[in-house]
């Protein structure tokens, strides 16, 4: 009688929104869990009704429950069944991958008497499923779009399984079964324009400073505009900014209209914009621009990535890594493969193609790979357009109209071909090139001819060569992350120096105009970075028209001690002008940062010292760390002497809330005082009211719960519900499914959620919007019980009016049902007894979780 007790002593209960919830196990599936122990228990009541090795059916006897279990009907229990038949939001995984989140309908099978998914073609047609075969062979009736199948007699080595207790349906399906699609393939039909709204990001600061003069305050507030209408996304930067000296001021930085091009997955700008830097260098309009948009593209697709190509002798498993990273892993048939979705972890690394046999047979390969930003995949293009007035911001006096275009194609396994275009009043440039995947790293040259009028009327004539190289050499952990040379000649224009050329005719006006450049970018680790790492950047400049040249060397040493963290720097400046005098400085710095403590939280230290050529040093240490262990209020404070500057203190204090960021901050030398403070965050008006929030950036959520405030979102520290039900949530990736989830732990007792994750799956600039629903009342166990006073039986349903189920009774007859008006009727069913209950709660009690109640069935 032990599991008979414990039976006794559990309360079951279903809440009808719990089957659509995410990571947190019904309560139906409790039941199941404790109906499963007593069939183990008393294995002496188990019956087989057949002698194959197969198990078919089970049965319970209802004697060991109390009462007797009169009237218990366990045989949907007792099936293999994980949930009761009803619709479930479900995570659905396809071959271990996540493909999305849907209403799925259970329903009992009359073959088994199970509770299983109903697989419709809709269902197979989303997971990516290979159809054709399926409708040539007649297995398919297209008439019924809500007929379920059977996968596992469909497909053969197909299979189907789900876990109620995390909802998670996993499907099993052969490649061979599957649509051939890129990994991390988002379907454009999903991807969500938003709703209308308008925002602004704000950035009010105000600064004080005194000193022996007296006092000087400031204060600005910078502004991101935005609004949304349809596909178009409107937006502005300004600026306010008040001084004792120039007054008030308002600047308006930047204009444009922007929307996403769906078939040629690309962005349309129109307004101030800048052109890209794909091919020349980026300037700035007044027009349009229309340019290729890597977001848009499946991961697998993005940048550059070579082809890799082999055989297989039988059914074999290829796995390709990366710096010791699986990248990928896939089934082929024997005979010949091609794999052309391998999305590496970065720009180098060697890759390691692994070929095992059906028969356990290795055959390790290694496929070079390097990459340059000009690169892209074979057969695939990227290109940018863009025509307007050249806008120098009021820089310039003259403002011609220009064009230009750029084009990347990669015109075979590692080798990409590009070019470019450029035209404006008494100018144009063209610009043709190559880059390469070579076994000893990525190449790329390009060159560019240019011929421009000045002011004068002066013709000019040139070409620029530009070569880059990059690679990661594996054996020595060493990586040129960048090199580049560019050599121009004396008549070479850019678009930029011929715009100077037509205002600025008077040659000492002029700045540099570019002969010769080099850039070395350089990481060696040491001991797999167990001793740290070293690091070189490097720059150099010559002019044909300025003496000597501009140099900025920059060279490095850090890394890791336990907790303590180490960086040595020494930098160097050169720095030519017109009359042929130079500038150069060299500062040498060495910082050390360690935790005092070993919470979760700890105050951290660090002190830079540094000292330069001209005999200045300064020395600085400051300490950091959370307020109280809390993850939304910070300080740092900091003290330093210089030599050529006195002391210094300074102390700041930041805090986020549901609405802003706000930060205080004090600062002291010898000579000044001064006092700082700052807010920064968003205002969003929108159909469903005005929110405060954090600031936004190019994409954010609006999470909509209704009829509830201070309900907070998870994984995102002080975000919180207002008073309308809404939520800013300020960042969200475009084109990408993007989860969202309440944090249900700060819920009360007395509400439901039906979905607490909801996922989003925005255009670019788009404000997309998260609705949740929650059933709101109060909690009660009721106990059911006949006319006649005996409880009724184990498994009664309570359901509303609707017949929604609401609930199950345990074996003492009672169930806890949340119910939404203090007064009302439910339906009772068990077996063939059905009745109708009606119900009036007392006032609510503020010392009880949950009220308690007799309901007589009649």
């Amino acid at each position: 009688m032990i599991v008979s007790t414990a039976l006794k002593n559990c309360t079951f209960f279903h809440r009808p929104s719990r089957p659509k919830s995410v990571g947190a196990p019904t309560q139906v599936s409790v039941l199941f869990r404790y109906i499963a122990l007593g069939t183990v228990v008393f294995s002496s009541t188990v019956t087989f009704a057949s002698t194959d090795e197969t198990f078919k059916k089970s049965t319970f006897s209802t004697h060991f429950l109390q009462n007797g279990g009169q009237g218990v009907d366990l045989n949907d229990f007792l099936q293999g069944s994980t949930v009761v038949a009803g619709t479930y939001r479900v995570d659905i995984y396809i071959n271990r991958s996540l493909v999305g989140r849907q209403d799925v309908s259970f329903t009992k099978q009359e073959t088994t008497g199970k509770v299983e998914a109903c697989l419709t073609i809709p269902i197979f047609e989303s997971l990516g499923l290979d159809l054709k075969p399926l409708r040539n062979a007649g297995k398919l009736d297209e008439t019924g779009a809500e007929l379920c199948y059977d996968l596992v007699s469909l497909i053969e080595q197909s299979s189907v399984e789900y876990d109620a207790s995390r909802q998670h349906l996993s499907i099993g399906v052969p490649q061979a079964s599957m649509l051939r699609s890129a990994r991390g393939y988002v379907d454009p039909a999903l991807w969500d324009a938003g709703v209308p709204a308008a925002f602004a990001n704000y950035n009010i600061t105000g600064r004080r400073n005194t000193t022996r003069a007296g006092n000087n305050d400031s204060y600005s507030v910078g502004l991101n505009n935005g609004i949304n209408l349809g596909p178009w996304r409107l937006r502005n930067d300004s600026n306010i900014s008040s001084t004792e000296a120039s007054g008030v001021t308002l600047t308006s930085n930047r204009t444009f209209a922007q929307r996403d091009i769906t078939l040629l997955k690309s962005q349309l700008t129109l307004g101030q914009t800048f052109t890209s830097s794909q091919v020349f260098d980026s300037v700035r309009i007044k027009g349009l621009t229309l340019a290729s948009d890597d977001s848009m593209l499946p991961d697998s697709l993005r940048g550059y990535a070579p082809t890799i190509r082999g055989d297989a002798e039988t059914n074999a498993t290829i796995e390709v890594r990366q710096n010791n990273y699986l990248l990928y892993s896939t089934t082929v048939a024997p005979g010949p493969f091609v794999i052309d979705d391998i999305y590496p972890n970065g720009s180098n690394g060697d890759l390691e193609i692994t070929v095992i046999e059906a028969d356990g047979r290795r055959r390790v390969t290694t496929q070079a790979f390097a990459s340059l930003p000009q690169m892209v995949r074979r057969g695939t293009f990227r290109y940018n357009l863009a025509m307007g007035q050249y806008d120098s911001n009021g820089y310039y006096g003259v403002a011609p109209m220009v064009g230009i275009a750029g084009l990347a194609y990669g015109a075979a396994d590692n080798t990409t071909l590009f070019g470019g275009v450029q035209w404006a009043q008494d100018f144009s440039a063209i610009n043709l090139g190559a880059s390469q995947n070579t076994a000893i790293g990525a190449f790329s040259a390009d060159v560019t001819q240019s011929t421009s009028t000045n002011a004068a009327g002066q013709r000019s004539k040139g070409q620029s060569a530009r070569l880059l190289y990059s690679k990661t050499l594996a054996s020595t952990d060493t990586t040129f992350s960048l090199a580049s040379y560019r050599y121009s000649t004396e008549g070479y224009r850019t678009l930029n120096e011929h715009v100077s050329d037509m205002d600025f005719n008077d040659p000492h006006r002029r700045g540099g105009r570019a002969k010769s450049r080099f850039d070395l970018t350089l990481n060696q680790s040491l001991g797999g970075r167990k001793y740290g790492a070293l690091y070189l950047r490097m720059g150099e400049q010559r002019y044909w028209n300025l003496p000597g040249k501009t140099r900025q060397f920059s060279l490095g040493y850090g890394g890791n001690w336990g907790a303590m963290t180490y960086k040595l720097n020494a930098t160097q400046t050169l720095r030519p002008d017109a009359s042929r005098a130079k500038s150069a400085g060299t500062r040498v710095s060495l910082s050390l940062s360690f935790p005092l403590g070993s919470s979760s939280r700890p105050t951290r230290v660090s002190s830079t010292l540094a000292t330069d050529n001209n005999g200045a040093h300064s020395l600085q240490t400051g300490a950091n760390g959370s307020v109280m262990g809390r993850d939304d209020l910070f300080y740092s404070v900091n003290a330093g002497h210089e030599s050529l500057g006195g002391k210094t203190f300074s102390g700041n204090l930041n805090g986020t809330t549901p609405v802003a960021q706000v930060s205080a901050g004090y600062a002291q030398g010898d000579t000044f005082k001064s006092l700082n403070g700052a807010a920064v965050g968003s205002i969003v008006v929108h159909a469903g009211g005005i929110n405060f929030g954090q600031t936004v950036g190019e994409n954010f959520t609006l999470v909509e719960v209704p009829g509830a405030a201070g309900i907070p979102v998870g994984n995102n520290a002080g975000v919180t519900t207002g008073a309308n039900g809404y939520a800013v949530v300020p960042n969200s990736q475009p084109y990408r499914t993007n989860w969202i989830n309440l944090d249900s732990s700060q819920l009360g007792a007395d509400i439901e959620i039906d979905n607490p994750t909801q996922q989003v799956i925005p255009r670019r600039g788009s404000v997309t919007v998260a609705r949740f629903n929650i059933k709101q009342g109060r909690r009660v166990q009721f106990e059911l019980v006949k006319a006649d006073g005996t409880p009724m039986p184990f498994g009664t349903r309570v359901e509303n009016a609707e017949g929604t189920l609401l609930a199950i009774a345990d074996p003492s007859g009672q169930a806890l049902v949340l119910v939404e008006s203090d007064k009302g009727t439910l339906n009772i069913k068990s077996g063939a007894l059905a009745c109708e209950a009606g119900y009036a709660l007392p006032e609510r009690s503020s010392t009880q979780g949950y009220d308690q109640m007799k309901l007589v069935c009649r």
